[in-house]
């Protein structure tokens, strides 16, 4: 126990650069299989070269040793965690805003378990990383840009925030993990046979802040507000903030194809003084 505290407290006043963590995550599957390359030329050196070197010459019997053993380990690690853990189990992820806040904050790490969603789909009130909609990238952000929000609708659902109330197939759904009470109105619309995530402010305001409201005419606005809720259709969720306030989510770019998920966030690593699991 002493060694973990040590540990831990190191871990606290010296944390792993998470730009680097973030780098080797992203690591392209080729220059991994190069890396185990070369990491097996080296091993296969070393042991060719072992048994010329004289018993006399213990410096070079060691160094040759250790280059095959760090070689050979370096290998497994390749294949084990890029090649095997990374595509297919679990995967860091480093919280970027302030949008999950205060389930999730800036710069905390996470663990994401890819493989749960493998063996089962997305459930409500998870904490999912996905890919996001082209639509929800802003012009800085790279392509390949992961996002976490928790799963609000699964397909079926009918999701209406009313009165900055959530309601879920029409029951209302209480949100002990807001950041605060969430302002605002949201629901889906199907409008010219595409489905429209709608968001206003205050009573009987103008629907704003989606990114579909230029699909709408504004003279048009009001009435297809009044169009009834559609739900959320199959092979797709909704997305939304804990920070609901300050997040743009789902309720602004719209759905997320079940195939553009990643995983479930499943346990936060970095910092030590909120290390476990996120709800």
């Amino acid at each position: 126990m002493p060694v973990l505290m040590d540990f831990l407290l190191l871990a606290q006043a010296h944390p792993p650069n998470p730009g680097l963590i973030e780098k080797l995550a992203r690591t392209p599957l080729h220059q991994i299989v190069w890396f185990a390359a070369l990491c097996t030329a080296l091993r296969i050196v070393a042991a060719s070269w072992m048994p010329r070197v004289s018993e006399s010459n213990t410096a070079g019997r060691v160094s040759l040793r250790i280059l095959h053993d760090a070689s050979d380990a370096l290998i497994y690690a390749a294949v084990v965690v890029f090649l095997l853990l990374r595509p297919y189990v679990l995967q860091t992820f480093q919280i970027p805003s302030e949008s999950m806040v205060p389930t999730l904050k800036v710069n905390d790490w996470l663990i994401v378990n890819k493989f749960a969603y493998r063996i089962g789909d997305p459930k409500f009130g998870d904490i999912v990383v996905f890919k996001p909609p082209k639509r929800a990238l802003a012009p800085w952000q790279p392509p390949d840009q992961d996002f976490v929000k928790r799963l609000i609708g699964e397909p079926g659902d009918l999701i209406e925030i009313r009165n900055s109330v959530l309601y879920r197939n029409g029951q209302e759904v209480p949100q002990p993990y807001l950041n605060e009470r969430a302002i605002g109105d949201f629901k889906l619309v199907k409008y010219n046979g595409e489905l429209i995530p709608l968001v206003r402010f205050g009573t009987g305001g103008i629907p704003q802040d989606s990114l579909y409201v230029d699909k709408v005419p504004a003279q048009e606005m009001g009435v297809v507000w009044d169009l009834p809720a559609e739900p959320v259709p199959e092979g797709h969720y909704l997305m939304m903030g804990d920070n609901r306030n300050w997040s743009a989510d789902g309720r602004v770019w719209g759905l997320v194809p079940r195939r553009q998920i990643v995983g479930r966030a499943w346990f936060i690593l970095f910092p030590p003084s909120r290390m476990g699991t996120p709800d």
